[in-house]
């Protein structure tokens, strides 16, 4: 038996030395690759970047440089001159308004002259002589001539807050329609030459038309797309693409109306609304919302990726948040989240700080979503950014 035993154990030791071999043989893992399984993977590591609240600043800073004397341009806006003696050109009631001698900022003429002086140790934004007839003013009260004039220039003459043309077709038109308006509303049947596309003298029949509202003028338009909230996904309202105006012709279901102008070719299911003839406001006064609010960008109008100065958003904020027309909102891009190399653990994340990248003003404001006009802007201005109450 001993013997038996003896001659068996170089066979084991023979078999044992193979796998020893063939282990030696395969190709052992990198030592820097580690593998977690996918529900078992630790969490990535972020920090914020730790930023100290800023201290409270004076509420109006006047710039550093301005001029003695302003004379009001042509095409100028209350927040082009503002701008000029203001930091932060939307602190420009506060300057008018306490001024005894501007009532009402919004009568200002191209060709005044404008300038600052100290009022109580304060200073304020003096009209100095009006360009219509050179009269002086001076100390707060105005030289008495003997034969005194009437201003005959109309108020559409004087300067306007902001850009009107960039904005005129936000107030005139209501570029959103929500759910149950788009549901309840007429719409383009067909037309007199049953064309598929209709322009300006065309008739066309309206299914569902009111004609106990308004007085006879419609406006046309086509639902564009719909917008949502980004982060609820609730329907905030289908975007509006105006198509033209009509004017009435005959009462009945279907109505009959004729086209009076037209951006674009008019198609059947169009959506035919009464014109709304309220007079738009024309001058705004810029201010914070009432509350803090922050809300996200839904829409660049007229522009796919990117936009800037005097172009329009529309945020996912509206009536029902308290937003209100010439509210003022600070456009914020919000900070990356980067790796940290210099750091151990690398799953380590540092975000990066928001930061301010412009300024926009509400123009019109709809139940649950906005438009507003850009008036500042660093930088390009994208879909990915947010608006927050400066």
């Amino acid at each position: 038996m001993p013997n038996k035993t003896y001659r068996q154990l170089p066979k084991g030791l023979i078999l044992l030395s193979g796998l020893l071999l063939l282990a030696a043989c395969a190709e052992p893992p990198p030592p820097y690759a580690v593998v977690y399984e996918e529900e078992q993977a630790p969490e990535v590591i972020t920090v914020e970047a730790q930023i100290p609240e800023p201290e409270p600043a004076e509420t109006i800073v006047y710039e550093p440089e301005y001029p003695e004397t302003y004379i009001v341009q042509e095409g100028d806006t209350l927040w082009d001159i503002s701008s000029v003696f203001l930091r932060d050109p939307w602190y420009w009631p506060e300057i008018w308004f306490k001024n005894p001698q501007v009532e009402n900022p919004h009568l200002i003429y191209p060709g005044d002259t404008l300038a600052i002086i100290y009022v109580g140790g304060e200073r304020r934004v003096q009209l100095l002589t009006r360009g219509e007839d050179g009269s002086v003013l001076a100390g707060g009260l105005q030289v008495v001539k003997v034969s005194p004039r009437v201003r005959t220039q109309s108020i559409d003459a004087s300067i306007p807050s902001v850009p009107i043309d960039a904005i005129r077709h936000l107030l005139e038109r209501p570029m959103v329609i929500d759910e149950e308006t788009l549901n309840n509303s007429a719409y383009v049947l067909a037309s007199l030459d049953d064309h598929l596309a209709n322009a300006i003298n065309d008739k066309l029949y309206v299914r569902k038309l009111d004609t106990d509202i308004g007085d006879g003028r419609y406006q046309i338009y086509r639902p564009d797309r719909p917008l949502f909230d980004p982060n609820t996904d609730e329907l905030l309202g289908y975007q509006a693409l105006y198509v033209g105006e009509s004017k009435l012709l005959l009462r009945g279901d279907p109505a009959s109306v004729r086209v009076t102008n037209s951006e674009r070719e008019i198609l059947r299911d169009d959506r035919v609304m009464p014109m709304d003839n309220t007079q738009f406001e024309r001058d705004f006064f810029p201010r914070p919302p009432s509350t803090d609010m922050e809300g996200d960008i839904v829409s660049l109008l007229d522009a796919i990726s990117q936009t800037g100065l005097f172009q329009t958003i529309a945020i996912n904020l509206g009536q029902r948040d308290g937003l209100e027309t010439g509210n003022l909102l600070e456009i914020r891009r919000r900070g990356s989240v980067i790796p940290d190399k210099m750091e151990e653990d690398p799953r380590f994340r540092v975000k990066l700080p928001d930061e301010e990248i412009g300024m926009a003003m509400v123009i019109r404001s709809f139940e649950k979503m906005s438009y507003a006009l850009i008036m500042e802007a660093n930088v390009p201005i994208s879909r990915d950014d947010y608006v927050k109450t400066p």
